[in-house]
C-alpha cells in the first residue's frame, strides 16, 4: 500500500523528466513506473536535475572597426615670444600697448624721438614684429629707450601644439601623420582631433623617451597655453575586424579561448587575437560572423555544459 502510493506521488514529479526519454504517451508514462521500482525513479530524476542548464550572458560575432592606441600626457606650448624693439635711441611717444592687446605684423605701435637739444629728427616708428598678443610690456610713454633694450614682447597664441614624451619602448609605434585624440580637463565632454607633426632626432637618455609634438585644431580657441593634455596616439585601425567582448575571453598557459554555444550547449574554442582595446578583441581565427559565444565569467562552465541564454534580445 504504501509503495503503491510512493509510486503515485512520483508519477506526477516525473512526467516531464520521462518524456525526454521517449515515453510521451500517458499510458507508457503509467506503464513505465508501474514496472519500475521507487529507487529506480528517483534515480532517474536526480540525473535529470544534474543538468540543469548554466544561466549566462551571450554576444554575438560581428564586424566593426578597432583601433590600437598609446595615452600619454603633454602641455600646451606656444611659439617662442617675438621682442618689439625700436631702431632708434629717444624718447618714446605714442605709445599705449598693454598685456592682452592684439597687433598685426607691421602695425605700428608707437614712435620713437631720437631729437637732442639743439637738433630736432623724424621720429621713427615703431612697427610689430609679427601679429600675436602683447604678453609683456617693459616700459611706458615717454621713457628713454635704445635698440638694445625691448620694448614688449608678443606671441602668437593660435600657433599653439602640445609637447609629450613617448617612453623607448612605444617608439616604434609613433610616426608623424598619425592621428590624435586630445582632451583637457578644462573641457571634459569634447574631443580635440589633432595629429603626430614632429618627432625628436634623439631619445633622452635621462627619462628613456622621445620627444613628440602634437598639432591639433582648436578652431574657437578654448585652449590656452600651459594647459594639461591628455593624448590618445591611434597607432593602427583595422575596419572591418571580427570583434568579441573583452569580457568572453578566457586565457590560459599563454592561450585564449572562448565557450561557442551551439543549440545551448557549449564547445570550447581556442582563438587568435589581433588588436585590442579597453571594450573589444579582435579575433584573427577561431570563430565567424554571426557566432553566438558565452559573455558570462564562471567557473561552472565547461566544454558540454548546457546553457540557457539571458540576454537573447542584447545581441
Amino acid at each position: 500500500m504504501i509503495r503503491n502510493y510512493k509510486k503515485q506521488i512520483i508519477k506526477a514529479m516525473v512526467i516531464t523528466s520521462i518524456s525526454v526519454m521517449g515515453l510521451t504517451s500517458c499510458s507508457k508514462i503509467n506503464e513505465y513506473i508501474d514496472s519500475s521500482s521507487s529507487d529506480e525513479i528517483i534515480e532517474i530524476t536526480n540525473s535529470e536535475e544534474s543538468i540543469k542548464p548554466i544561466s549566462v550572458n551571450a554576444a554575438r560575432v560581428e564586424l566593426g572597426e578597432i583601433s590600437s592606441s598609446i595615452e600619454v600626457a603633454g602641455t600646451v606650448t606656444t611659439g617662442n615670444p617675438v621682442a618689439i624693439v625700436g631702431e632708434a635711441t629717444g624718447t618714446l611717444k605714442n605709445f599705449n600697448l598693454k598685456v592682452g592687446d592684439r597687433v598685426t605684423a607691421d602695425e605700428v605701435i608707437g614712435q620713437i624721438d631720437p631729437s637732442r637739444p639743439g637738433m630736432n629728427y623724424k621720429m621713427k616708428d615703431i612697427s610689430a614684429p609679427i601679429s600675436g598678443t602683447i604678453i609683456s610690456v617693459n616700459t611706458k610713454e615717454g621713457s628713454l629707450v635704445s635698440p638694445s633694450s625691448p620694448l614688449a614682447y608678443i606671441q602668437d597664441l593660435n600657433d599653439s601644439s602640445i609637447k609629450a614624451n613617448i617612453i623607448e619602448k612605444y617608439i616604434s609605434q609613433v610616426k608623424i601623420g598619425q592621428d590624435v585624440e586630445v582632451k583637457f580637463d578644462a573641457f571634459p565632454d569634447m574631443v580635440f582631433k589633432g595629429t603626430v607633426s614632429d618627432l625628436d632626432p634623439t631619445v633622452n637618455t635621462q627619462t628613456r623617451s622621445l620627444g613628440i609634438e602634437i598639432d591639433y585644431k582648436d578652431p574657437d580657441q578654448l585652449v590656452l597655453s600651459g594647459m594639461y593634455a591628455k593624448n590618445t596616439i591611434i597607432t593602427k585601425t583595422v575596419d572591418d575586424a571580427l570583434l568579441i567582448p573583452s569580457t568572453s575571453v578566457f586565457a590560459k598557459d599563454n592561450s585564449f579561448y572562448v565557450y561557442l554555444i551551439t543549440d545551448n550547449k557549449l564547445t570550447k574554442t581556442d582563438i587568435t587575437k589581433g588588436l585590442e582595446t579597453y571594450d573589444y578583441v579582435q579575433v584573427l581565427s577561431g570563430l565567424e560572423e554571426g557566432n553566438v559565444i558565452v559573455n558570462t565569467k564562471s567557473s561552472l562552465l565547461g566544454e558540454g555544459s548546457f546553457v540557457s541564454i539571458q540576454n537573447e534580445g542584447a545581441f
